[in-house]
């Protein structure tokens, strides 16, 4: 597949470059917003007006980070989210059913996860209100220590784990709170969250009183692609960050019709393209998926056909198969060269794993188009 940047009025930037020179028949366009937003509208918008929030599955997230900080974009939000189910994993969005996360590959372990960014949460006294909010420990507070039964502020701006180590040099910890203690100043509290853990104080001896705010705890469950650094942070969901669509050059046409009429329609149809140099038109055909490493990306594409299968651009021709833009089917040896009832045409299932499903070329059932200029 081929990735390029995809203009658009309302982005942060304008441009259109080629990511690789192979030629594909699919490309993916990629999208990014000067707003900003939560994880959740974030991807709201994209599936309304795009595929997706873009993943590390459709692209590779340090061609991304190259091209967003280019163009001055310093944090976006990405496809990726703490598993509902497991709270010790991160999956990457699952495009098929549109709502729900892949169940494959647990990503926690990812070297690509900025260092802590996938664990737990801390906890810190905020000044607004004088209650515990939660917060990613890599975050810089003042802090307060237990030393000698007392509990002594310190104005140092630390991230909470080089609090504790600042207290525990003292002697001390960072702080237990109890309902008789006063605090009236902001800074971390020795309360936190292990990665998929509960939340529980550093000292063994633990308090039972809680003073969290509203809302509070906030879990980081979404994650957001650094471009600075190319690595992944988490981050509460409810923040609002710019966030990075795609999209495709791929129509899937929910309409019932033969093969025939399919490719005709995919013909018929036409857009103006979006040129600075010379007015040009999109030309459209049935697909034609000559590289097997595509045929995962079209079977999350089809999903929301209303037929089990779809046609594609593939049909049988004097002795051969051979696709609509006039390429010859690689290996022959998938499909029958002793044809029987009509089942000249070829399509794609969205339900089983099989490559190419033959069928009588007067059935009707929805297709797939490319875009092409």
């Amino acid at each position: 597949m081929e990735k390029k940047i995809g203009p658009e009025l309302t982005l942060s930037f304008l441009l259109m470059a080629a990511l690789c020179c192979e030629a594909s028949i699919i490309e993916l366009f990629l999208y990014s917003f000067s707003k900003t937003t939560t994880w959740t509208d974030a991807r709201l918008y994209c599936q309304k007006n795009y595929i997706d929030l873009v993943t590390g599955i459709e692209f590779s997230m340090g061609w991304v980070s190259e091209v967003l900080l280019q163009n001055d974009i310093p944090q976006v939000w990405i496809g990726l989210h703490r598993d509902p189910n497991n709270v010790s994993a991160w999956r990457w969005i699952d495009l098929k059913p549109g709502d729900s996360l892949a169940t494959a590959n647990d990503i926690s372990e990812s070297s690509y996860w900025a260092k802590g960014q996938q664990s737990g949460q801390c906890a810190f006294v905020s000044t607004e209100d004088l209650m515990w909010h939660s917060e990613r420990c890599s975050a810089g507070k003042e802090f307060y220590c237990t030393e000698g039964g007392q509990i002594i502020h310190y104005k140092i701006k630390l991230s909470w784990y080089a609090a504790s180590l600042y207290c525990s040099s003292g002697m001390g910890y960072l702080a237990t709170i109890s309902k008789t203690d006063k605090i009236e100043k902001s800074g971390w509290i020795g309360l936190y969250q292990e990665f998929g853990e509960t939340w529980r104080w550093i000292r063994p001896e633990s308090s039972n009183f809680t003073n969290w705010a509203g809302g509070e705890p906030v879990t980081a469950d979404c994650a957001s692609l650094n471009t600075s650094t190319g690595l992944w942070e988490s981050h509460a969901c409810s923040e609002n960050l710019n966030f990075a669509c795609f999209t495709d050059n791929l129509i899937l046409v929910k309409e019932n019709k033969t093969w025939e009429d399919a490719l005709s329609h995919c013909r018929n149809m036409g857009s103006p393209c979006q040129s600075k140099l010379e007015p040009c038109v999109y030309s459209y055909d049935l697909v034609s998926l000559e590289k097997s490493e595509d045929y995962s990306y079209i079977r999350k594409r089809i999903y929301k056909a209303t037929t089990d299968e779809v046609w594609t651009g593939l049909r049988f021709l004097g002795d051969s198969w051979w696709w609509v833009n006039g390429k010859r089917l690689d290996n022959q040896g998938q499909l029958p060269d002793c044809l029987s009832q009509g089942k000249h045409c070829g399509t794609l299932s969205k339900l089983n794993e099989d490559e190419w499903i033959t069928k009588d070329c007067s059935e009707k059932r929805n297709f797939i188009c490319y875009r092409a200029r």
